[in-house]
């Protein structure tokens, strides 16, 4: 009996002592750094999101999104630009720099993205244009600059 009080000690211990990083783990992903709004009501929203390394690094992972949403806060589109950086303290440098897109409207469509490489930038950038019943309406480019600094922060 009192083998299995102690197990059971055990993992209560074990759950309560593990509960506090996952929770602030969740809280630290996906944190929104900007809304810029635009005259028809549509919006851009910044999201940067750092991946937790598990040891303590010189190099840090991480991404930004731009969020391109109509007035009612949907997503027509997205840009993410994806990052992996060294530093040291003194100096910062983009080792990695990769775009993803996606476009859940069926009004917009993405026709080109691409990315590069710049100091200790991941930029990113993307071109989406919309038709409206088969005609074109408009095109928009983001471009989105993921930077680390000297001291491994991401922005």
């Amino acid at each position: 009996m009192k083998r299995k009080m102690l197990l059971f000690m055990i993992c209560c211990g074990l759950i309560f002592y593990f509960s506090p990083v996952f929770y602030v783990k969740a809280n630290e992903v996906g944190q929104l750094v900007d809304v810029e709004y635009l005259e028809d009501g549509t919006y851009f929203e910044t999201v940067l999101e750092e991946i937790p390394l598990t040891s303590r690094s010189s190099t840090k992972s991480g991404s930004k999104t731009v969020n391109y949403k109509n007035g009612k806060g949907k997503i027509l589109w997205s840009v993410t630009v994806h990052g992996k950086f060294a530093y040291n303290g003194k100096i910062a440098k983009c080792t990695s720099a990769t775009v993803s897109t996606t476009c859940p409207s069926k009004t917009w469509k993405m026709v080109s993205s691409s990315a590069k490489k710049s100091g200790a930038n991941a930029i990113g950038t993307a071109t989406a244009k919309q038709y409206v019943d088969g005609v074109f309406s408009q095109s928009k480019t983001k471009t989105v600059t993921l930077h680390c600094s000297a001291s491994g922060k991401l922005s």
